[in-house]
């Protein structure tokens, strides 16, 4: 059997989006679909206020049992099962992520400048799962569908394999193309010798051996996906501001992050993607 796709469930509207993302992505790869569910029990005087100390986990299982009902509604042609636990959600996401396809989760918008808002359990989550972690906005559901799936490509060829692993492959499920996006900058000894730039620009040098770094990491995937149509994109600039522009026409949007051991921030190209790209976000953890 597939590795199950997770999607973390707390009754918003924006985890409902999440799972219906979820359960279409499910149905792609011919997974399962897990829907989690983690709480943490009331303790001292509010339980007592309560009066019913088996509230809390009726109304979770409530809430799990109304997500599983409306997928099943939805998609009557996959297996989705549901999880509940008494322990925090962020630890029974990343427990569950060692064994999936991937995490998706859902986050609203506030405003354009503000970006996405993620919460604790969202930051938790992103910075520990050990497998991509989807970022579904709350409006992205009014996107029109566009034809490829974004991936910014690291320079690190083996935080690349990892990210074009799951960037092939979801372009394949899809049918769409693959743009495989190098974002590069000149060098700093540039800035203090001028005429190396110059030389370079009128040359195209630069341009050049980025184009031919991307191709040589993307030939062995080409091979494994030749259904893929792939579009090597290289543009200079800074990393972020590339894919975040790309994004807008994006059915999904591949970004590597950070994912040593004990490290608690994402990178900075992933933080800004998270901010300000108008797509669904895959996250995939990279050394």
């Amino acid at each position: 059997m597939q590795p199950p796709v997770l999607a973390g469930v707390d009754g918003t509207p924006a985890s409902l989006l999440a799972a219906g993302w979820a359960a279409g992505e499910a149905r792609r790869l011919r997974a399962p679909l897990v829907l989690l569910h983690g709480y943490e029990a009331l303790a001292g005087t509010p339980r007592l206020l309560l009066g019913d100390p088996g509230l809390e986990h009726r109304a979770a299982m409530r809430l799990l049992t109304d997500a599983q009902a409306w997928v099943r509604q939805h998609y009557d042609d996959i297996d989705v099962v549901t999880e509940l636990a008494v322990r925090p959600e962020a630890d029974l996401l990343t427990e569950w992520s060692r064994d999936a396809q991937m995490i998706v989760l859902g986050s609203r918008r506030p405003g354009p400048v503000s970006g996405f808002f993620l919460g604790l359990i969202g930051l938790r989550v992103l910075s520990r799962a050990e497998c991509p972690v989807v970022l579904i906005r709350s409006d992205s559901a009014a996107r029109p569908q566009e034809q490829e799936v974004v991936a910014g490509v690291p320079e690190e060829e083996d935080q690349a394999q990892t990210l074009l692993a799951f960037a092939f492959q979801a372009a394949a499920t899809r049918g769409v193309a693959l743009r495989a996006v190098r974002a590069w900058k000149l060098p700093a000894l540039f800035t203090y010798e001028p005429g190396l730039a110059q030389h370079a620009a009128e040359n195209n040098e630069l341009e050049q051996a980025h184009r031919r770094e991307l191709a040589a990491v993307l030939q062995p995937w080409r091979k494994r996906h030749p259904e893929v149509e792939v579009i090597e994109h290289v543009e200079v600039g800074p990393a972020a501001e590339v894919l975040v522009a790309l994004a807008a026409s994006a059915q999904l949007l591949v970004v590597g992050r950070s994912s040593k051991p004990g490290r608690r921030y994402v990178g900075h190209v992933a933080h800004a993607t998270l901010h300000f790209a108008d797509a669904p976000i895959a996250l995939v953890p990279t050394r």
